[in-house]
């Protein structure tokens, strides 16, 4: 999968680049790591990335052991939870969305953000879309800074970018832009998403694909060209699709099952049933959005919630206040 998800970290830098010097002063045993967000890729608006938090995301095989190291190098990181050990710190991990976070960490000139979760839950959310929290942030361009060499691992970041395509095709009309369809992709693990009403700049979505569409390009692309009832006029950067049966069917099908079941038709017995039901309900799509409504609003409410207990009372509050200047702000342009 030649694309953005596995750009080498020599292009923002090598191995001198601060994305990683912060990944190398941390215990090893990460399957995979990744930055994002606004202190990585400049936004829309935005006049340099310097200035913003910058956020990380360890995928780690044994989150216990992990911890166990981390605590030994960095145990000022930690909030008051740091008294009761790795395997308390690990069990909190794995509640909500399955992240545990260390926010406002100063790192030389800069300030860090990271969050650890274990293979298995990572993988189980990019495959079943369970949470559509850490694998709503990867329907987005990230910078891998450490690729996994697991290959259940690696398909696992596949599907996850084939669902995103195929769910915001079944809400876009037969003919529609490249911003169209990005904008779409970009906008799925926002709904729902309660921070969006008060504590997250209420442009965020249009501010990163705006910026950033070229990175949307090439992350998608091989998806794109081999995605069947689709056709991509790259030059003009416009699609048209077959609205049909048979092409819903095919975008349901490319949808997880654990998602789909969350609908909850009484009168379908199984998931393949489901998908042929959906395909020919005229309700399909409120169905589905409802369903993704609930399944992020209910992951991200928890993992904020968690966010004082990870990140204590002082710097979680301080994180939510600058969260809210940046809504308040975004409304003033």
């Amino acid at each position: 999968m030649a694309n953005l998800l596995y750009t080498s970290v020599s292009k923002f830098g090598g191995v001198n680049s601060v994305y990683h010097k912060v990944v190398s002063s941390f215990p090893k045993g990460m399957q995979m790591a990744f930055a994002y967000g606004s202190g990585v890729f400049k936004q829309e608006g935005q006049k340099d990335t310097k200035q913003n938090m910058m956020d990380f995301i360890f995928v780690v095989n044994e989150p216990a052991v992990w911890h166990e190291q981390n605590l030994k190098q960095h145990a000022s990181h930690y909030s008051f939870l740091k008294r009761f050990g790795p395997n308390v710190i690990t069990m909190v991990q794995e509640s909500a969305a399955g992240l545990y976070f260390n926010p406002i960490v100063p790192f030389g000139d800069r300030v860090i953000k990271y969050g650890v979760i274990s293979t298995k839950t990572f993988t189980k959310d990019l495959v079943q879309w369970n949470k559509l929290y850490v694998s709503g942030r990867l329907h987005k361009p990230v910078m891998i800074i450490k690729p996994p060499d697991d290959d259940t691992v690696k398909d696992a970041l596949k599907t996850n970018l084939e669902s995103a395509i195929h769910f915001s095709l079944m809400f876009l009309p037969e003919k529609f832009s490249e911003l169209d369809l990005f904008t779409k992709v970009a906008s799925l693990s926002y709904t729902g998403d309660f921070r969006m009403l008060f504590a997250e700049d209420p442009f965020k979505v249009e501010n990163i694909v705006s910026a950033g569409i070229d990175n949307f390009r090439v992350l998608y692309q091989p998806i794109l060209l081999s995605t069947d009832y689709l056709y991509w006029d790259e030059k003009e950067k416009s699609f048209e699709q077959e609205y049909t049966y048979n092409s819903r069917l095919y975008h349901l099908d490319k949808i997880p099952g654990y998602f789909l079941g969350r609908i909850g038709r009484r009168d379908v017995e199984t998931v393949y049933s489901m998908r042929d039901v959906l395909a020919q309900d005229s309700q399909c799509n409120n169905l589905l959005h409802d369903s993704l409504d609930e399944i992020v609003g209910d992951s991200s409410k928890k993992q904020s919630l968690k966010g004082i207990l990870t990140g204590g009372l002082f710097r979680s509050s301080r994180y939510g206040s600058s969260k809210c200047n940046k809504w308040l702000k975004s409304g003033k342009k």
